[in-house]
C-alpha cells in the first residue's frame, strides 16, 4: 500500500543544508496499523507529511497504492490525496465558517460523485455528534472538533488514514474515544492507519512501531505472535 525508497528531506538555510530525514526506506502493507514515534525533532511529522503528499521529498521515491507521488504535479497530487488519504491533524483544521456537517461533506464534494449528505450525517452520528451537526467549530469542544475531523477523514472511504498526534490536544477520555474510532476504521473497513504519536500507550496498540531518531529509523518492531493473539481477542471482544 505504501512504499518508501531511500527518502531524504532537507531544507537550505543560506549556505547551510539542514537534513531532516536522512534516508528512510520502508513498506507498509494494506490494512496495517503503524505508529511512528520519536522525540520532538526526530522527523516523524515530516515523514507523515511526505507519505500523505502534503510535501515532496528532496530525493527518493514514495509510492502510494501503486502510484508514484514523489514527482507528481500539485494538481495530480491533490487528486491522489483526495481519493486515497484521509488526514487527521492535531489542531483539527476545521473551516470555522462551515458547520460540522458542511466540514465533513466538503471532501466528498471535492473528490467524489453523487450526493454525500446521507454519508456525512451517518458518520457524524457514528462519532456521537448526531445532535451537533449544525454547530460551528467554535461551538464545539476540542474532543468534538476532533471527532468532526475524523468523520471528515472517513467520508470518501479512503483506503489510507493518516493522523498526526490526533489525541495530543485532548483530555484522556476524549483521546481514548478518538483512538477507538480510528482503530474501528482500521479493523472494520480494513483501512491502512499510519499515526504519529508521543503516547506510549497508543503506540503499544499498533500492529507495528517505527521509531525515528535524528532523521533515521532506529527501530521497526512487529508484534510477537502472543501480542497479535491478544489484540485479535480484544478486537473480537469489542465487536
Amino acid at each position: 500500500m505504501i512504499e518508501v525508497r531511500d527518502v531524504k528531506k532537507w531544507i537550505q538555510n543560506g549556505s547551510r543544508r539542514v537534513e531532516i530525514l536522512k534516508g528512510i526506506s520502508l513498506s507498509i502493507p494494506a490494512g496495517q496499523f503503524v505508529a511512528i514515534v520519536g522525540a520532538s525533532g526526530s522527523g516523524k511529522s515530516t515523514l507523515l507529511g511526505l507519505l500523505a503528499g502534503l510535501d515532496t521529498p528532496s530525493s527518493g521515491e514514495i509510492w502510494l497504492d501503486g502510484t508514484p507521488i514523489h514527482n507528481l504535479a500539485e494538481t495530480e497530487l491533490a487528486a491522489v490525496r483526495g481519493r486515497k488519504i484521509g488526514f487527521v491533524f492535531q489542531s483539527y483544521q476545521l473551516i470555522p465558517t462551515l458547520t460540522a456537517l458542511e466540514n465533513v461533506l466538503l471532501p466528498f464534494e471535492l473528490n467524489a460523485e453523487g450526493n454525500g449528505l446521507a454519508k456525512a450525517r451517518e458518520l457524524l452520528a457514528a462519532v456521537g455528534l448526531g445532535e451537533r451537526m449544525e454547530h460551528y467549530p467554535v461551538q464545539l469542544s476540542g474532543g468534538e472538533q476532533q471527532r468532526v475531523a475524523l468523520a471528515r477523514a472517513f467520508v470518501v472511504e479512503p483506503p489510507i488514514v493518516m493522523a498526526d498526534e490526533p489525541t495530543g490536544n485532548l483530555d484522556s477520555a476524549s483521546g481514548r474515544l478518538v483512538l477507538d474510532l480510528l482503530l474501528e476504521r482500521n479493523r472494520k473497513a480494513g483501512a491502512t492507519l499510519v499515526l504519529v504519536t508521543h503516547d506510549a500507550e497508543i503506540a503499544s496498540r499498533a500492529d507495528r512501531k517505527i521509531v525515528l531518531k535524528d532523521g533515521i529509523v532506529v527501530e521497526d518492531t512487529l508484534p510477537t505472535p502472543s501480542q497479535v493473539t491478544a489484540q485479535h481477542a480484544e478486537a473480537s471482544a469489542n465487536g
